[in-house]
């Protein structure tokens, strides 16, 4: 079978820090013990609620903000939303956006689909697909699997293509570890079918027909799938092993469920029923608490830690916010609800969105901290991350100190990979013979992972501090050293052309004098920019 052709692009994106895509994540927060339930308010404003353990910091956490008409990335931290001066990365029209792991799959308005990765800064483009609604992003890998037309699942990766026909329309696509997906298909709420696949596999883990599906949650570790039935005389919560969905449980419930979620940890279920909130202890088998809500809720959102649950009140555009383990309603807020937003953080703070503004606020009594005017053609993914920080203080000089001689001392190399390599950078500095430097930055943390990266492909590639003649220290990744010029240059070509890097070529003679033209490198041009700066 012919697949779909995947060509590989490079943004040079500089950033510094490894980034970490918060939706989806899984943080175990164990359950906190009971309390009475008299705090309970239905319909508290931003009452304050004593006894509210916090966990965490808010600091480090933020929103990024991906524009759907292209441009460049924008930032919000979650402390007060100020967004930092830094040179974010650009990106073209997009249609979609889905979380992955340390990772942004996009994609853009001529259907390709990208992956976006923030250890490296680099972005992938994957063409020869054709547009998509739906897709998830597997868990601990590099792949998506998206549903065009809604009728058929495809992998996006860089292995063998991979396609799976729905025997009726999809109607939602969730990751559930170890590189599978649960689907729901069907006509409507009248019949249904869960599906557990794990691709490249041609045939089903799991396959199981139901008369329909309202709402179900998967278990953070993926050993167990409950689902709500959307026939209003089914009164039960159906639990099913993962992947082979045979039937394993069943809560009995008082009124039919409408949506059902599970704590980051798996302990218990949070079961949205008419204008109640059941609290199911899987520990225990039993249904521990009943809470009144403002109104009946339609879907429900946990905050990462699990310290929080959200729940999106049907009809009023209004969110219920509560605190987890005590049980109570902490107050309610006018919002919108999308994929993302609301979010609840780590350190007592809640992002939301208000038409064309995000709001943040303090959880603890939901009072309003900051507001700004972002628009509406951005998505925003919450990350725990710290963009590249403006650099205002004096460049700190090299710490590499000079022999007699010019010789440099003490850089630290790693031997290269290919054959036509023939020394690697040693103790004393770069090792004679021809480079191609692929970067040069400021900022060191984004040039080793670029250098692991380039490692990973089979390139001999190292770390190598430099002072300028301003005496400014940049840390270049640089390919080598060659024997002979051509190697060098062949090697810039080939970085060029897979991977849309631009290198140039350096020669260290054995006095350790450097020379380059950037007129012989593959498409050089000056000294690029600092990481961030």
């Amino acid at each position: 079978m012919t697949g779909p052709r995947t060509t590989e692009t490079d943004l040079k994106l500089h950033l510094s820090k490894r980034t970490i895509i918060l939706v989806g994540a899984v943080l175990l927060w164990p359950a906190l013990s009971s309390c009475d339930s008299g705090q309970e308010s239905a319909r508290a404003r931003g009452g304050r609620l004593e006894r509210v353990a916090w966990l965490g910091s808010s600091e480090g956490w933020g929103l990024l903000g991906l524009p759907l008409a292209g441009g460049p990335l924008t930032y919000r931290r979650a402390e007060n939303l100020e967004s930092p001066t830094w040179a974010p990365p650009e990106f073209g029209g997009l249609t979609k956006v889905w979380p992955g792991d340390g990772a942004i799959w996009v994609q853009f308005d001529d259907s390709r689909i990208g992956l976006y990765d923030y250890a490296t800064g680099h972005l992938l483009s994957y063409e020869g697909y054709a547009a998509t609604e739906t897709a998830v992003a597997l868990p601990g890998q590099a792949a998506l699997v998206i549903a065009p037309g809604g009728r058929a699942l495809e992998l996006v990766s860089e292995s063998e293509p991979w396609r799976f026909e729905l025997e009726g329309q999809l109607l939602r696509l969730v990751g559930v570890g170890e590189g599978q997906v649960v689907a729901v298909a069907g006509g409507g709420d009248s019949e249904g079918e869960f599906l557990v696949l794990q691709p490249p596999e041609e045939e089903p883990l799991g396959r199981r027909s139901v008369t329909g599906v309202r709402d179900f949650t998967v278990t953070a570790w993926g050993e167990r799938l409950y689902y709500l039935a959307a026939d209003s005389g089914d009164l039960a919560l159906h639990g099913l092993s993962l992947p082979s969905l045979e039937v394993v449980e069943e809560v009995a419930l008082p009124q039919p469920g409408r949506a059902v979620a599970a704590t980051p940890s798996s302990h218990r279920l949070y079961i949205a029923a008419g204008r109640s909130l059941y609290v199911f202890d899987r520990l225990r088998g039993e249904l521990m608490r009943e809470m009144a809500l403002p109104a009946p809720a339609s879907a429900l959102r946990f905050s990462p830690n699990g310290a929080n649950l959200l729940a999106r009140l049907e009809g009023v555009g209004e969110v219920a916010v509560l605190r987890v383990g005590v049980d109570s309603v902490l107050g309610v807020i006018q919002c919108g609800w999308d994929e993302n937003l609301p979010m609840a953080l780590p350190g007592g703070r809640l992002v939301a969105a208000q038409g064309t503004d995000l709001v943040l606020y303090d959880l603890l009594r939901l009072g309003e901290i900051a507001r700004v005017q972002v628009g509406d053609q951005r998505v925003w993914l919450t990350v725990e991350w710290q963009p590249p920080r403006p650099r205002t203080e004096l460049t700190q000089r090299s710490a590499r100190r000079t022999e007699p001689g010019g010789r440099a001392r003490a850089v630290p190399g790693e031997e290269g990979s290919e054959e036509e390599a023939e020394s690697a950078v040693g103790e004393e500095g770069p090792a004679p013979g021809y480079y191609a430097v692929v970067l040069a930055a400021r900022a060191r943390p984004g040039v080793d992972d670029l250098v692991t990266w380039l490692q990973g492909l089979g390139y001999p590639a190292t770390v190598d501090p430099h002072e300028d003649p301003m005496g400014v220290l940049w840390f270049r990744a640089m390919v080598g050293p060659y024997a002979r010029r051509p190697l060098a240059e062949a090697a810039a070509r080939s970085l060029n052309a897979r991977y849309g890097y631009k290198p140039w070529i350096l020669s260290i003679e054995d006095t350790g004098r450097e020379q380059r033209n950037p007129a012989d490198s593959a498409g050089a041009g000056g000294e690029p920019p600092a990481a961030g700066a």
